[in-house]
């Protein structure tokens, strides 16, 4: 397995736990905003969805890493949080397939970080790694999904999306507190907030790739090439919610 299959086989774990079309979970790059005499960067965002009801609109970034035997360090997981604050992220999740050291957890708490562990539940030696094309590998991992088995399994480590509430370490099976998270997407909405003063818009969002869908504008199946960033969150972890 290559790092662009598992991070599609993460795409799909989230578009599975948040109830959401895989087409809204989107790999895209946010331009940092940029400050006069300095050169201009942008930030890398493997996993992207929106999330919200009439009253307001949350914005998640993922991180998938497969590595080989090490776990995420402290030091990576400081990075997460900090391109979570660049981008005006409401929530970040550091996913992986090993684990995490003791530092990155420590930071994972700290920063309100959801931490969890994601591994293939199929054997990978079926897959050709020389394979990146995204659409192809997502056709495959339906192939291989059944109701009652995912082509992957899970464990949570730090859960960060309770108000005050930490979920047990789980395996494969989501915690009761999980439908804290559904309830949220009851009412539809345009996903889009309109800026305020004090929100930052970046015209130039660019979708790298997205799925088995296209970049949009706020609701599903948008198809514009230019967008709006993500409204402006509280920047680090204490904004916590279901």
């Amino acid at each position: 397995m290559n790092s662009i299959q598992y991070e599609e086989l993460c795409r799909l774990f989230i578009a599975d736990k948040f109830e959401l079309p895989i087409e809204e979970i989107q790999s895209v790059r946010i331009p940092n905003p940029k400050r006069a005499d300095l050169p201009e960067y942008s930030h890398q965002i493997d996993l992207y969805w929106e999330d919200g009801n009439e009253l307001a609109s949350y914005l998640n970034i993922a991180n998938a890493k497969w590595r080989g035997s090490d776990k995420v360090a402290q030091g990576e997981v400081l990075l997460l949080q900090k391109v979570k604050e660049k981008v005006a992220a409401n929530k970040a999740v550091m996913i992986n397939n090993i684990g995490f050291t003791k530092g990155a957890e420590a930071v994972a708490k700290d920063e309100g970080i959801a931490l969890h562990i994601v591994c293939p539940n199929f054997d990978i030696a079926i897959l050709d790694t020389n394979l990146k094309d995204r659409k192809v590998i997502q056709t495959q991992f339906q192939k291989l999904s059944t109701n009652d088995k995912p082509p992957y399994t899970y464990e949570v480590v730090h859960r960060a999306f309770d108000l005050g509430t930490e979920a047990e370490t789980q395996s494969g099976v989501p915690n009761e507190t999980a439908s804290h998270s559904k309830g949220i997407r009851k009412t539809p909405m345009n996903r889009m907030a309109q800026p305020t003063s004090h929100q930052r818009v970046r015209p130039d969002t660019q979708k790298v790739q997205g799925g088995r869908g296209g970049p949009r504008t706020g609701g599903r199946g948008g198809a514009a090439q230019n967008r709006m960033g993500p409204p402006r969150g509280s920047g680090g972890g204490s904004n916590r919610r279901g």
